[in-house]
């Protein structure tokens, strides 16, 4: 093996962390700019310079949406961050046809990423983009509700250093912070228009203490945001700090200490993949577009599954993990990843908060409250959960007081629910017959009995 391959790992691994922590600084900026901006104008002019400063990109444009065709128009929002040669990209645009690559974007409202600009023999601006020495091209589309209002465009010298996926999740993000402030434009202008119509002056009380409750609840989520902020930088600080203390045991020739330093920021690298993994999801549910891929499952292989990639685990703090699965059970309608993913936070919460050595038992079988649904239930030994705290445990952020210096996000609960919930399921906690916590949580059966 070659003696740079660990260095160049680390090396990997340290220009992604970095691209991560960045992210979310942009992410929190631009949170900051969509709260605080009085109307989308504004804080597009100001996510154009953002976003070009962030990304390395050399010209952004803010697009106008013609309500009546759903097509591109320019206007004068623009931001040059490369030499004044590039300003022909505003000055030929008026010339040049109207927006059709951006166009794609708007009907799809899906970030667009294109490479090789020269290759799009049928758009003028690509191919002047590309004699500029412009080359790649990514659209950012602003939703509202369910229409694009606007869209961002920018063009770069160079791809993107994250990744076509990662990027258009970025871009996905950036565009759903955008729209809530279209959203707040919207609702302002129906104000407007109730205060000029007496007969609607019912409405208007009716939709005052509405948006007083909208008020309510964009305090409590800003409050909410500072507070995933605070456990995203306290859980990202802890794998930096790993990876900084296993740097100097790198440079140690010892074999074995090279590899636990090695075994020490894979470990910190997976545990920021966990988190990033369950924001994304928090974000996908919160915008609608989560997608679930259904087919017919046999619910005890899938049971079985789930234990296997926590068996190492559960080895580790010497825990038996103990399945049992009623005969004669039908098929469920299930995406196999997802149920698996609500499965393995269930599991590892045992695992975590459980006693070392103790017995955590999984049971499949039909529901005792519906025979039209199955029902997966994970019991541990742990403390259990408080019945006062059980009606808020599967809300988002929300950590029991003798948790909250646990490590985690408090989103598992949460992304569990919404994962349930999007299988027509149901999920809840009791008291398991031992003492600790039954997690329990039902999915239907392909054919209802």
């Amino acid at each position: 093996m070659s003696s740079r391959r660990p260095s160049e790992r680390l090396a990997g691994t340290r220009r992604s962390l970095t691209l991560l922590r960045e992210d979310l600084a942009l992410t929190y900026a631009m949170s900051e700019a969509a709260n605080e901006s009085g109307n989308l104008e504004d804080v597009v002019a100001e996510a154009l310079e953002m976003i070009c400063e962030h990304m390395g990109w050399a010209v952004g444009h803010a697009l106008a949406v013609d309500r009546e065709d759903a097509r591109a128009r320019g206007t004068q929002l623009w931001h040059f961050a490369g030499g004044p040669e590039l300003e022909r990209l505003r000055t030929d645009s008026g010339e040049l046809e109207r927006f059709s690559l951006a166009d794609r974007a708007i009907h799809d409202q899906t970030p667009l990423v294109l490479h090789h600009l020269e290759a799009e023999h049928g758009s003028e601006r690509a191919e002047l983009a590309a004699t500029l020495g412009l080359h790649h091209y990514f659209v950012l589309p602003i939703i509202s509700g369910s229409v694009v209002v606007a869209a961002l465009e920018f063009f770069a010298t160079k791809p993107d250093a994250r990744g076509d996926l990662a990027l258009v999740q970025l871009l996905a993000n950036l565009g759903m912070l955008l729209g809530r402030v279209a959203e707040r434009e919207a609702r302002a202008e129906q104000r407007a228009a109730l205060r000029h119509s007496a007969r609607a002056r019912t409405e208007a009380e009716a939709r005052a203490r509405e948006l007083l409750r909208v008020s309510t609840e964009l305090r409590q989520a800003v409050a909410a945001r500072d507070g995933v902020l605070a456990v995203v930088s306290h859980d990202l600080r802890g794998p930096l700090n790993n990876i900084q203390l296993s740097l100097a045991l790198l440079e140690n020739e010892d074999p074995g200490t090279r590899r636990m330093a090695i075994d020490s920021i894979r470990r910190a690298v997976t545990r920021s993949n966990r988190l990033i993994t369950d924001l994304l999801d928090v974000s996908q549910f919160e915008s609608g577009k989560i997608e679930l891929e259904l087919r017919a499952l046999d619910p005890g292989a899938l049971a079985r599954a789930a234990l296997a990639e926590v068996a190492a685990l559960a080895q580790r703090h010497g825990n038996e993990l103990v399945l049992e699965v009623d005969d004669g059970l039908g098929e469920i309608q299930a995406d196999r990843e997802r149920l698996i993913q609500v499965m393995d936070n269930l599991l590892r919460n045992a695992i975590k908060y459980g006693p070392s050595a103790s017995q955590i038992e999984v049971r499949v079988r039909a529901s005792p409250a519906s025979t039209d649904c199955v029902e997966i239930s994970i019991s541990d030994r742990g403390p259990g959960i408080d019945e006062r705290d059980r009606g808020q445990v599967f809300e988002r952020f929300w950590q029991a007081e003798d948790r909250a210096k646990s490590s985690g996000s408090g989103l598992g609960l949460a992304i569990a629910k919404s994962l349930v919930e999007a299988h027509h399921g149901q999920i809840a906690v009791d008291q398991a017959a031992e003492g600790g916590a039954r997690f329990y949580f039902t999915v239907p059966f392909v054919d209802p009995r």
